[in-house]
């Protein structure tokens, strides 16, 4: 029987003590790393069966018995990220009945280290299933912590999940929010977007894209690549016929085992780590054999945006350097090569997304009808505070949400409710 290291032993007796999992045997547990804004955050899986039981081994996977507690922590924080019960079981702590308002509320704070109100509020319910969001002094944190309750139909608990930067593990610039409208009114109207509805007789309609506003009422774009090491490039290339050299695929790969010793010593993610300008320049070399194979007549056509890590991978992203239609514009291509010897694993174009909307075209607006459009939509704008986690400054800080509920249809010269359309 393989020994259990001393970090593991102390996680697993304290959910033993817990959650006074007596009548329990550990089934199986490991660590994973994930990436929190720009933190490297741990978790410790565990799955629990009922004593007596046995574990069936499938063709097709392993088949855990009725009564499995799946139970993860934060290794360093304690806190329970996820508690989950495969069947009609209950274990200690948490009450039979979480229907009641206060009951519910009560053991989540318990749970998550979180006041309600306060780090967390609701966004959506239902009668067996509640989603809360993080926030600071109730307002919402983004990217933030989001915690999944779900009930059985007697109000059992089913599977409590959270997922997320904990709101007390990162700093939160506190401010007053004094952005207004008007104070953002010409930027408002540069977010107008239009696009395109199946509804007989209409082709395309208007609305505002959620957009990020800071409060010197500048736009903040935050980061898709997670906060992690990535070399934008922008480089168009180029070829005469086919490549000489040849990629084939390789199939997909794990990543390196997380182990306990990695959380005691707080090992970095690997997706942080820089990417070596040689590394860029040899990935460029290969990306471009790669393309020049796949989309040989295609010279000139693509650019190579951005690389980045996606552990194992290099994940490498291209779009179409002169889009001639909406198709064009949206079409991105993205290859995953091994990090360590840069072999091809994979290529995923996502052309037939948008290919639906190939016979639509943008409809080149006037100044006036741009002002038609946004004084329709003006008054169903919407600005709401809400804290951004700024790489830059390793904090959140106070900025606005401009979104709409709302569109403007320009055949009929009417706005209606996007739910609607």
């Amino acid at each position: 029987m393989n020994t259990l290291h001393a970090l593991t032993k102390q996680l697993t007796d304290y959910m033993l003590e817990k959650y006074h999992l007596t009548d329990y045997v550990l089934y199986e547990s490991s660590y994973t790393q994930n990436k929190m804004n720009d933190q490297t955050g741990y978790s410790f899986e565990t799955f629990w069966i009922p004593r007596g039981t046995s574990v069936i081994e499938e063709e097709d996977g392993t088949m855990l018995p009725e009564g499995t507690v799946q139970i993860t922590i934060n290794p360093v924080t304690k806190r329970t990220t996820t508690l989950s019960l495969h069947g009609p079981t209950s274990i200690h702590s948490v009450p039979d009945d979480l229907r009641d308002p206060n009951t519910r509320i009560a053991w989540i704070e318990s749970e998550t280290d979180m006041i309600h109100g306060t780090h967390f509020m609701i966004e959506e319910e239902n009668d067996t299933f509640f989603s809360y969001v993080s926030c600071h002094e109730g307002i919402r944190l983004s990217p933030g912590c989001f915690i999944h309750l779900t009930l059985t139909e007697n109000g059992q608990l089913d599977e409590l999940f959270l997922y997320g930067p904990h709101p007390s593990d990162h700093h939160v610039k506190q401010e007053s929010f004094a952005l207004t409208l008007e104070d953002i009114d010409s930027l408002a109207k540069q977010q107008i977007k239009w696009f395109s509805y199946t509804k007989p007789g209409h082709q395309c309609a208007h609305t505002v894209v959620e957009t990020i506003v800071t409060q010197e009422a500048s736009i903040l774009v935050p980061s898709k690549l997670d906060f992690t090491s990535s070399i934008e490039v922008n480089d168009v290339l180029s070829w005469t016929g086919l490549s000489s050299k040849t990629h084939e695929r390789y199939p997909f790969q794990s990543g390196e085992t997380v182990t306990a010793n990695d959380v005691i010593t707080q090992t970095e993610h690997p997706d942080f780590r820089p990417i070596p300008q040689e590394t860029a320049d040899a990935c460029r070399a290969v990306i471009k054999d790669i393309i020049q194979n796949e989309y040989s007549a295609d010279s000139g056509q693509w650019m190579l945006r951005h690389i980045y890590r996606q552990n194992p991978y290099l994940a490498v992203t291209l779009s179409h350097a002169h889009p001639t239609s909406y198709v064009d514009q949206h079409r991105r291509v993205t290859i995953l090569l091994d990090a360590k010897t840069l072999h091809w694993i994979s290529l995923t174009d996502d052309q037939e997304l948008h290919t639906v909307f190939d016979s639509v075209s943008a409809p080149e607006l006037e100044d006036e009808q741009q002002d038609i459009i946004f004084n329709a939509l003006r008054p169903y704008l919407l600005l709401t505070p809400r804290y951004v986690f700024a790489a830059s400054k390793g904090q959140y800080v106070l900025c606005g949400l401009l979104d709409s509920n709302h569109a403007y249809l320009p055949a009929t010269n009417e706005v209606v409710l996007l739910r609607n359309l």
